[in-house]
């Protein structure tokens, strides 16, 4: 039996994925009630051109706003904002008033956006309130960023290994006690609304 976390509700959620995850990510983002709790931050590994076709194509079919992010805009809950090819997104601003940052690559990361960014800035910015995703992929990133997350007492979940496309992201995740929970692909839209809300 779970129950809520009295007064708890996910101040951030972080949604992370590669090779096998926009299947994945559309169900989530489909099954996201127009109430949910947090905005959300996807960082989707994908080719140049396809995050803005995406965005418009999941926009119809979401209780949530969803749109490619834009530098300097609020983040805000009842929005999705995915992140754009060739920049990394980072949270500034004040704790009241999130505000989405895009900076360029510096560092030559393999992925850029990179999930490790991504998740690093939020484990900083919004801590124990932020709830961290990494879903399928090929290769580490998400790894240390989640862990950056967990230590920050933020709540971490991965998409179980065996019901991923790609399973090495999630995996390297769990090799370094990243992750507090592995979920299923089947149960993770759900698991995110209830640990969203405070429900463990």
């Amino acid at each position: 039996m779970t129950l809520p976390l009295p007064g708890f509700a996910s101040a951030a959620v972080l949604i992370g994925a590669s090779t096998g995850g926009p299947p994945l990510v559309e169900r989530i983002l489909r099954t996201l009630p127009a109430d949910f709790p947090a905005p959300v931050a996807v960082c989707q590994h994908m080719p140049p051109g396809f995050v803005e076709g995406w965005a418009e194509r999941l926009g119809p079919l979401c209780w949530l706003r969803v749109k490619v992010a834009e530098p300097g805009e609020p983040f805000e809950r009842g929005t999705v904002y995915l992140a754009p090819i060739g920049r990394h997104m980072r949270f500034a601003g004040e704790a009241r008033s999130p505000r989405i940052r895009l900076d360029p690559d510096f560092a030559d990361a393999l992925f850029v956006p990179s999930l490790d960014y991504m998740f690093s800035s939020a484990a900083d910015f919004f801590g124990s309130r932020a709830l961290g995703v990494l879903l399928s992929g090929l290769g580490s990133d998400g790894a240390l960023g989640m862990l950056a997350l967990r230590r920050a007492g933020a709540y971490t979940l991965i998409q179980s290994p065996g019901t991923a496309v790609a399973s090495s992201m999630p995996v390297s995740a769990e090799d370094l006690g990243a992750a507090v929970e592995s979920v299923p692909a089947e149960e993770m839209p759900h698991v995110i609304v209830d640990r969203a809300n405070g429900v463990f």
